[in-house]
């Protein structure tokens, strides 16, 4: 449904078009031009690697391709009949379920590259406001489904891995369509969010004001403000700008009752002009 992989690797970090590679002379180099290291051979990282590591340049090991075996969805047509009703868009589709199946881990990635997931999520949802994960908590309640909200899938803590003897249906909840800018009051640098907008569009967005939240995590160009909050991320300019926690004012969430809610704080900054 929303592409992804297009753009993304679907085994490891980063963009399609960028990764390392070794060239025709054994020498460690990168590709694509987003970087800049990009589209340079790199002979003294290739020294480097090869005395840390002891690795074997001429013998790279190679990832597997996507699987084509993947699990068979557990999801019953009472279910998807519920979406359309609520013009949710969803996808069954098997490359797009594994996507979103797990984060970034060693372990995660690992197992893209050589082994299999046992379990994955059944389907993917897409919801487009903050009534929709309402209509939708309410469903996954009354039909006994299992939902993991899904934000850039940069996760390292194991939050997003689906648990692997699970029976019940399992629904990601990809949040990438909730990516607005609702409303700024430009006198007190407050703004508002949806939960799915990417750290690089959000401040994309802010630096046409010429203000900035300065929040930049390690994940920044993939992780969304929703993961942030949800995990009390911290940034580079922490000691500037504060932890995420120090940021947030005000929290607007669905409880896992399918309950409307809004959360308040005082942090020490909004946002920086």
């Amino acid at each position: 449904m929303y592409y992804t992989h297009e753009l993304l690797k679907w085994n490891g970090w980063g963009y399609n078009d960028s990764k390392f590679y070794v060239n025709h002379d054994k020498i460690l180099a990168f590709s694509g031009s987003r970087y800049p290291i990009g589209e340079q051979d790199l002979p003294n990282f290739t020294k480097w690697v090869l005395r840390k590591f002891h690795v074997d340049l001429g013998n790279p090991q190679k990832s597997q391709d996507i699987p084509q075996n993947l699990p068979e969805p557990r999801v019953s047509e009472e279910f998807l009949d519920n979406l359309k009703q609520l013009q949710v868009d969803f996808s069954t589709n098997g490359l797009d379920r594994l996507i979103r199946c797990h984060g970034q881990t060693l372990y995660d990635i690992e197992t893209l590259r050589r082994g299999t997931f046992k379990r994955i999520p059944d389907v993917v949802l897409w919801p487009t406001s903050h009534e929709a994960v309402v209509d939708l908590v309410e469903l996954a309640n009354k039909l006994d489904i299992v939902l993991i909200p899904f934000g850039g899938g940069t996760s390292v803590s194991g939050a997003i891995t689906c648990p692997q003897d699970e029976e019940r249906t399992i629904a990601a909840v990809d949040m990438c369509q909730m990516n607005r800018m609702l409303w700024l009051d430009r006198e007190n640098l407050v703004v508002c969010f949806e939960a799915g907008i990417v750290g690089q569009d959000l401040e994309r967005e802010l630096r046409k004001l010429g203000l900035t939240v300065g929040h930049e995590p390690d994940s920044y160009e993939f992780s969304t403000l929703g993961g942030w909050v949800a995990t009390r991320a911290s940034g580079m300019k922490k000691n500037v700008y504060g932890n995420i926690e120090d940021l947030v004012i005000r929290v607007k969430m669905v409880t896992s009752r399918g309950d409307s809610r809004e959360e308040y704080s005082c942090p020490s900054c909004f946002l920086w002009t």
